[in-house]
């Protein structure tokens, strides 16, 4: 009922604004030389599609332009001594910052546009690389590159295969957003990367905030978004070609970026390619970990007045190797691997893939529409993915060259969003979204599949109003989501399992934005956010590349108090209630002269939240292995994020950030494995244009990651094989959480790059671990084998055409 009566609202709102005046849109921006960067007053900006409307700079080159009856057009700025820019502006984005070239210059004048908040919560602050570290970082990957953002740590299975953490929570929790779109692949689990080259997107940004209300379940921790670069109308032809060689893999990538802009169509193509060898700590040869890849995409876009068309498809192809010292014979192998300073079977340097490796495809086709009346908008997007996993094990005879696990994941969506009619401060946008997912595993693996075939369907109804009352915006949002799952298996004794699940939940977020006095923010958001058990969380079973793992309902414990595996529970034997998060995230920022600071601090209180947790090693016909079981309880999350960034000088810039994240299970009070441990990280920037370049930067790097210590007791591999030799069970009367291994030693890194340009032509040089560091990740599963790479020399050249 009271869903019905906020909708009749929302409409009675739109039918009243529709009577108000429609000339009430504005734009500010400011005007700066693309060299100096300094102010330029006396700029003519005039919008091009209302005759009559414009502004001059004033001695800051800010510039403000009131009463515009269009929400998008186009803005003309001109100046005396530069070259004119042309810029094709929506009042969805913020104020754009306009680089006015000399008539001298080789390079024209740039547009630096406003950002555009995907996420339509106001109230959850969104961070983002600098442009120049993430042209540094796009070689990276996904998980990489995130991970180069305050709060933001990864978590890993070797050196290939990196997720990003936001705020100690990843894989399902963690939401990625790539073009718009839902990126959907087999996420559970620390063993898949999202499938996403960086070195074709845009930009890479992270809400932090709990931003189920907008994009549904998984979103606990919060998203992750992909930009594609924009598609500019009137812009042209553009594009860059780019090359880059790492030292350590002796690695080469290359990369094409070509578009085409007129009035009312743009085209767009990219590619690029990756082939890398064996990796390298600073004493060793990490055998089998290089990697092969490859992606390639298209996109266009109509634009005709107040309509707007877009298509975008990309492909993704990957073939990476996994440690082969990960996989070992015998538990007594396992435990001397454990042990050893350098991984068994460590060869000599190689470009040869060889089992265990991974190889994974993924397409992703979206069109999307658009139209804008006076005063409102609405959108429509369809999306259709294809993932295809394969995971190859060493095993035995032909079974070698076969996959051990071979899954096809077919995803569609929709969703419709309407940003409706302001009703003088208020505002917002609702929407619908559709989900549909088929999981299927491809015969022939010879394996008890890993996960069943199943099918997701999934409808969710979104609302979020905001209220512009002077210095503040209060913003409320609300949803509901319905899911339907269908799920068919295999027992090991070849029975056929299945199971129908239903799941529902109402969530919400309520928030404040406020403008305070001496240049301060503040954003405060609390968000109820939730998330059904994965079809994985609940039926894994089996061996799995480095690890062993069983699902909530693939384990019992017999009488004696030991694991079963031997049959398929359900709901009726074990409940599994879904997640349900309150998350409260606070953030204060100031900025002045050029320096900016930001403070953030938040709480996450998860029930029924689902974990792995080591339960013992076993030995079985494809090797000897530590395994893990899927376990629930009560958590709770919170910590702190600082950065801080100061102007020294004309030249100098000084940047610092650290991040801290304490977890605890309410359920058992014992901590919980794989939470990133504190860090901290100082960079010191020198930019300064010889007369010879374009640009010149210069920048040092330092970061020190802490021991966690917040680690659980440790019982490793040789002590449980000499407990069972003496006829003990270690776990019989104490079952608290435990790890094979110590959290390692915390580590101190450096890093040096220098980058320039020289008219159309841009090169960068970047040392990581620069003193050649040994160390461990604690977030890496294959620390229990191997240490981090060593010193990696890397040169890049980039031609803007």
């Amino acid at each position: 009922m009271r869903l019905k009566l906020f909708i009749v609202l929302v409409f009675g709102v739109n039918l009243f604004a529709w009577a108000q005046d429609l000339c009430v849109n504005q734009i500010q921006g400011q005007v700066l030389d693309l060299d100096t960067r300094q102010p330029i007053p006396y700029v003519t900006v005039i919008v091009e599609e209302e005759p009559g409307k414009g502004a001059i700079t004033d001695a800051q080159g800010v510039f403000e332009i009131k009463g515009l009856c269009e929400k998008e057009f186009t803005l003309v700025v001109s100046h005396v001594g530069y070259k004119e820019a042309s810029h094709h502006h929506d009042s969805y984005h913020d104020h754009p910052t306009i680089l006015l070239a000399s008539d001298d210059h080789l390079l024209e004048s740039v547009v630096v546009e406003g950002i555009y908040n995907q996420t339509s919560l106001q109230t959850i602050s969104i961070d983002r690389l600098s442009s120049e570290d993430f042209i540094a970082a796009q070689s990276e990957s996904l998980g990489e590159l995130a991970g180069r953002i305050t709060g933001i740590s990864t978590i890993s299975t070797g050196q290939n295969v990196v997720k990003p953490i936001i705020h100690g929570l990843h894989s399902n929790r963690v939401l990625i957003v790539n073009n718009g779109v839902r990126h959907e692949f087999q996420n559970w689990g620390i063993e898949h990367a999202p499938e996403i080259d960086p070195s074709l997107a845009g930009s890479v940004e992270v809400v932090k905030g709990a931003a189920t209300v907008r994009y549904g379940p998984d979103a606990l921790g919060g998203v992750i978004l992909v930009n594609p670069p924009k598609l500019e109308l009137g812009a042209g032809f553009e594009g860059t070609a780019g090359v880059v060689a790492k030292s350590n893999g002796r690695s080469g990538e290359g990369d094409l970026q070509l578009s085409y802009g007129s009035d009312n169509l743009v085209v767009a193509v990219s590619g690029a390619m990756v082939g890398q060898g064996d990796l390298h700590t600073p004493d060793y040869v990490l055998t089998n970990t290089g990697k092969q890849e490859y992606s390639y995409a298209s996109s266009l876009r109509y634009h005709k007045h107040k309509f707007d068309l877009e298509g975008y498809y990309s492909h993704f192809y990957q073939s990476l190797g996994i440690l082969r010292g990960s996989v070992n014979g015998s538990l007594e192998d396992l435990a001397n691997a454990m042990e050893s300073e350098v991984p068994p079977g460590t060869s000599p340097f190689s470009y040869d893939l060889n089992n265990p490796r991974q190889q994974v495809t993924h397409d992703l086709m979206k069109l999307k529409g658009g139209y804008v009346w006076d005063n409102q908008d609405i959108s429509f997007q369809y999306a259709y993915q294809l993932n295809h996993r394969q995971e190859y094990d060493v095993r035995k005879g032909t079974n070698n060259e076969i996959p051990s696990v071979d899954l096809k994941l077919a995803t569609q969506t929709f969703e419709v969003d309407w940003n409706h009619p302001d009703l003088g401060h208020v505002n917002g946008n609702m929407g619908l979204q559709w989900f549909y997912q088929d999981n299927n595993n491809v015969p022939g693996t010879n394996t008890v599949p890993f996960v069943p075939n199943y099918n997701v369907m999934r409808a969710g109804l979104f609302a979020v109003e905001r209220l512009e009352a002077g210095s503040t915006t209060y913003e409320l949002g609300l949803r509901y989501d319905f899911q339907y799952n269908s799920v068919r298996g295999r027992a090991p004794s070849n029975e056929i399992y299945s199971n129908e699940l239903t799941y529902s939940q109402l969530t919400g977020s309520a928030g404040l934005k406020q403008t305070l006095k001496n240049h301060l923010n503040f954003r405060s958001n609390v968000g109820l956010a939730w998330r059904p058990p994965n079809v994985s969380e609940l039926y894994i079973f089996g061996k799995h590349q480095a690890s062993i793992e069983y699902g909530l309902w693939r384990y019992a414990y017999d009488e004696e108090g030991k694991i079963s595996v031997s049959e398929v529970l359900s709901e009726e034997n074990k409940p599994v209630k879904p997640e349900v998060g309150i998350k409260w995230i606070n953030t204060l920022e100031g900025e002045q002269d050029g320096n900016h600071w930001e403070l953030t601090a938040y709480t996450n209180v998860i029930r029924n939240y689902i974990y792995t947790r080591p339960a013992g090693i076993t030995n079985t016909v494809r090797g000897a292995f530590p395994y893990f079981i899927y376990d629930q309880g009560d958590a709770l999350f919170w910590g702190l994020d600082a950065a801080y960034r100061l102007e020294l000088t004309q030249f100098w810039k000084l940047e610092a950030k650290s991040s801290y994240v304490w977890a605890m299970n309410l359920k058992e009070r014992e901590t919980f494995i794989n939470i990133p441990p504190a860090r901290a990280d100082v960079g010191l920037d020198y930019e300064r244009k010889p007369d010879f370049l374009s640009s010149s930067r210069v920048a040092l790097g330092l970061s020190y990651v802490f021991r966690y210590f917040q680690e659980p007791r440790v019982i490793t591999v040789r002590e449980i094989l000499e407990a069972e030799a003496e006829g003990q069970d270690l776990f019989a009367e104490n079952n608290e959480m435990f790890d094979f291994m110590a959290a390692p030693d915390g580590y101190f890194l450096a890093n040096l790059s220098w980058s320039a340009a020289v008219g159309k032509w841009e090169w960068s040089a970047r040392i990581s671990n620069l003193l050649n560091k040994r160390y461990r990740v604690y977030t890496d599963r294959l620390r229990y084998f191997a240490d981090q790479t060593g010193r990696n020399v890397q040169l890049s050249l980039r031609y803007r055409i």
